[in-house]
């Protein structure tokens, strides 16, 4: 039975996680994998990760306290054999190839279903790099199927741009919307990934000339 960890900063969403899992089971009718943390910050995740040495993260991109996917060399050496699967709510390639780059053995969109997410654990645990439907769905001219000109942005996303286009700094976003600065922050750099924009102002450009904003 395998060890692991979530790192999410939802609980509906480790709760919801767990509890699927737990009926997971394998060929042999064993279970397959035992939650043995969960946690909703990456600082919790590395320090749980170094002490309870997991088989496997089910890690989110977009953290309350930082970006997942930049943490994921500290998280490899804090536990050298643990398998990294990125669960999150981010199909874009930008972002799935940044993750696959930095390591990750797999990426699962939150739309997945119950059983792409089964397929996800089964398939990384057995060695393989999985990438979920609605990933690959965007996926085109690169090394992992990556890549795609069609930008698609989430509610809060366009609530973020919406504000810096204002003219807002972070902090004002991270507090007009009831965030953390470093979740806004995450947000910003997502949306500069999407765009394909060098810096805030170009975003805003992009964005305006797409009629995103």
């Amino acid at each position: 039975m395998y060890k692991i960890i979530i790192a999410d900063d939802h609980l509906i969403v480790t709760e919801g996680v767990t509890r699927i899992i737990q009926e997971i089971r394998t060929l042999e009718g064993e279970p397959f994998g035992d939650v043995i943390a969960t946690v909703n910050s990456l600082d919790e995740c590395q320090l749980k990760c170094q002490e309870l040495q997991p088989d496997l993260l089910l890690l989110d991109v977009a953290m309350g306290d930082g970006d997942g996917i930049d943490c994921m060399k500290e998280l490899r050496h804090a536990a050298p054999a643990m398998k990294i699967l990125i669960l999150t709510i981010y199909s874009e390639p930008a972002v799935v190839s940044r993750a696959i780059a930095a390591g990750a053995d797999g990426y699962v969109v939150k739309t997945a279903g119950i059983e792409e997410f089964t397929l996800a654990l089964r398939k990384v645990m057995d060695g393989d790099i999985y990438i979920s439907k609605d990933a690959r769905n965007q996926v085109k001219d690169h090394p992992y199927g990556l890549g795609n000109d069609s930008i698609s942005l989430t509610r809060r996303e366009k609530d973020v741009l919406g504000l810096l286009a204002k003219g807002y700094t972070m902090k004002e976003i991270a507090s007009e919307l009831c965030l953390s600065f470093e979740t806004v922050h995450s947000y910003t750099k997502y949306l500069r990934e999407k765009l394909h924009a060098s810096n805030t102002a170009s975003m805003v450009r992009i964005a305006i000339e797409n009629h995103l904003i």
